[in-house]
């Protein structure tokens, strides 16, 4: 049994075509089932909850990355596969997972490629994908209790469960460090840059700064503060991927 839900910006006339072609090309493929449309008055956890009280063997999310990065928290509670329709703006991770974005996705649904990925779970929370950590200065990272990094220039920090030498399922994230260049005496007429890169391979990562908390961003909203541990969840989620997947 399948349940789908709309992400609530997606619940619109903009986009109200491209849903209705849809709907019609998942009953052709003999994979329609509920469909469920977020509003301000019906939360993402409780419609969630509500699907697999229901008895949804497969929850299929119709929209963008933030709609996946609020779902992923409650989903990883259950076994229900997970599938994904993207639509609007940004679908990185469908694109990562190798699913086409709109009506062709419905086509990847049918064909029913799952596989089991891991999670990355900070202060309890869980993420598929990148948490952010902007403009830091002062950070000490604690990489399983084996070696420590330090900043000591600005630098921005993202953790990843699909990097250049992890991907999703070989239980392992990633921290990338990346310092930023420092300015000449006309630093400030130029955008921003930063210098290579630094990348390092974890289990369980603690974050901790000096002076005032730093905020971990996830789609441009702050998630939590530091001090923080992030951990792998290995294999936490099955979900239907595409043949073109960025992992194998």
């Amino acid at each position: 049994m399948y349940t789908y839900i709309v992400e609530a910006e997606i619940n619109s006339k903009k986009f109200e075509n491209e849903l209705a072609r849809i709907e019609a090309r998942l009953i052709e493929l003999e994979v329609a089932g509920r469909i469920e449309k977020l509003t301000i008055l019906k939360s993402l956890p409780e419609t969630i909850k509500d699907a697999v009280r229901d008895h949804a063997e497969t929850i299929v999310l119709i929209g963008t990355d933030k709609l996946i990065n609020s779902a992923i928290s409650t989903l990883a509670e259950f076994k229900a596969t997970i599938g994904i329709i993207p639509l609007g703006e940004p679908t990185l991770i469908a694109e990562s997972l190798g699913i086409p974005y709109g009506l062709t996705a419905c086509d990847t649904l049918s064909a029913r490629i799952t596989t089991s990925l891991d999670l990355g779970k900070i202060n309890n929370r869980y993420f598929l994908s990148t948490v952010h950590v902007p403009d830091c200065r002062t950070l000490t990272l604690d990489c399983d209790n084996q070696f420590k990094v330090s900043t000591i220039t600005p630098a921005t920090i993202d953790i990843t469960n699909f990097g250049e030498t992890s991907n999703p399922h070989d239980g392992r994230l990633e921290v990338i460090v990346k310092p930023e260049v420092q300015k000449s005496f006309f630093g400030f007429m130029k955008p921003r840059h930063f210098d290579r890169r630094s990348v390092f391979p974890f289990k369980k990562l603690t974050i901790k700064s000096t002076g005032d908390c730093l905020p971990i961003v996830s789609d441009g909203e702050t998630i939590i503060k530091t001090p923080a541990t992030i951990e792998v969840a290995p294999k936490k989620v099955r979900i239907i991927v595409g043949k073109k997947r960025s992992f194998r």
